[in-house]
């Protein structure tokens, strides 16, 4: 979701994950970070707190058995103040009150989640899910491996339903404001010094399939012949005719911002939310929510994995169990018309891949190697994200990309060099 980012939309899983935790430290603490500025000196008791994902105990006028005997080595985000304010009220800096406390999880996944935060700084829940699904692989108990994914599912939705919440409640509240430098990218050609090699003549094909005939009937080649000198020997065949014809007229500016607008556009967005629509789409483009909208029925979220080219999946389908399955992205795509959609649009024509804000991790893997090794796709250029202090991502958006491509050959050859990809904005 770096397209909504960068557009100044908090709708990370970090983001998510911390805001979680800021608004339970509230409801227990009650300004905790004006109580940490005063090094730990606190006016009042904690409250008692219970959500689908925690409980929160306080057990006054004695203490308790803590799971949270240490303060933890970060404070760097809102789990581990929280944390470090359990600690402090167990292990007696707290003089002003006596007693102790204790946080219990009820979701184990969640858990998961707000423990890689506090380790990486950063987490995918989709990545984490899957790793924890490959997990129970492991179990050979076919009765305790159906009850424990059951129960990983369980938790997984209650963290999804969550989620999605969270990003209505930002959606709503937000003011987004278009980029000019992303509007310019939807109107731009597809330059052919952006075409993979291997697939420029697909691309004079189309483009001459467009106009191949002349206002009289002539063919379009044979009017390039009958131009030239009659004594200059033609050694080329038709197609090396058509292609010289071709890349001579696509050298000169003007006809090639003419010739080379693409004819479609089908925005393939893989957020919840409506930025690109409500910013960027033309009334001549298409849009498809491939992974849902927030509050829709017709077309619900879709969120899980999509990696069926990992070693591990073909013995996770071997299983035979369906609750291995319920959260795979491909088999959530049958539940409505978009995924056929996607199909139909790249078998048309010949097209070009422009990426704005994805990261092409593994997580939708199968889609990504569906768009970028068929036939008709002829270039995939990515938009990078520029830091502030001068460095950016191109390079790991490539690593990332490479890793959707099993034919390597074609990834080097269709992934566009830098020189010619931008900044996201």
């Amino acid at each position: 979701n770096g397209f909504d980012k960068a557009h100044g939309l908090a709708t990370g899983y970090r983001d998510f994950i911390d805001n979680y935790w800021i608004n339970v430290a509230g409801h227990i603490f009650n300004g905790y970070k004006r109580w940490i500025a005063e090094q730990y000196g606190v006016l009042n008791a904690p409250s008692g707190y219970e959500d689908e994902f925690v409980l929160f105990e306080v057990f006054r006028g004695k203490q308790h058995k803590t799971l949270e005997p240490t303060y933890p080595q970060s404070d760097s985000n809102p789990y581990d103040e929280v944390r470090g304010l359990i600690a402090m009220f167990n292990d007696g800096t707290n003089v002003r009150y006596k007693g102790s406390v204790r946080l219990t999880f009820k979701n184990k996944f969640f858990e998961h989640i707000s423990g890689r935060c506090s380790l990486s700084n950063w987490v995918d829940i989709e990545n984490e899910y899957y790793g924890k699904l490959k997990e129970l692989l492991a179990e050979e108990d076919a009765v305790v491996r159906s009850e424990k994914v059951r129960a990983l599912n369980r938790d997984f939705e209650a963290v999804k339903k969550r989620l999605e919440n969270y990003l209505l409640q930002i959606v709503n509240e937000a003011k987004v404001e278009q980029f000019p430098s992303i509007q310019e990218a939807f109107n731009s050609i597809i330059d052919p010094n952006e075409i993979a090699v291997g697939k420029r003549k697909m691309l004079v094909d189309s483009i001459l399939s467009k106009f191949i005939t002349t206002a009289d009937g002539k063919d379009i080649v044979q009017l390039d012949k009958e131009e030239k000198d009659p004594g200059y020997l033609f050694c080329r065949s038709q197609d090396e005719e058509r292609m010289h014809y071709a890349m001579k007229h696509l050298s000169d500016e003007q006809s090639k911002k003419s010739s080379c607008m693409a004819f479609s556009t089908l925005i393939l967005n893989f957020n919840y939310t409506q930025t690109v629509k409500q910013l960027y789409v033309r009334d001549w483009d298409k849009i498809i929510n491939i992974h849902g909208e927030l509050g829709s029925q017709q077309n619900p979220i879709i969120f899980g994995y999509g990696d069926e080219l990992d070693d591990d999946y073909k013995r996770i389908e071997k299983l035979q169990d369906n609750d291995f399955l319920e959260n795979i992205k491909s088999v959530r795509y049958h539940e409505t018309g978009n995924y056929r959609q996607v199909l139909d649009f790249i078998e048309s024509d010949v097209y070009q891949v422009v990426i704005m804000g994805h990261s092409c991790g593994n997580s939708d893997r199968t889609l990504l190697n569906t768009l970028f090794e068929h036939p008709n796709c002829i270039s995939v250029k990515v938009f990078y994200r520029q830091f502030e202090n001068g460095m950016d991502n191109y390079s790991d958006l490539i690593r990332n990309l490479s890793r959707n491509f099993n034919d390597k050959a074609a990834m080097r050859d269709k992934v566009v060099n830098k020189e010619y990809c931008v900044p996201l904005c």
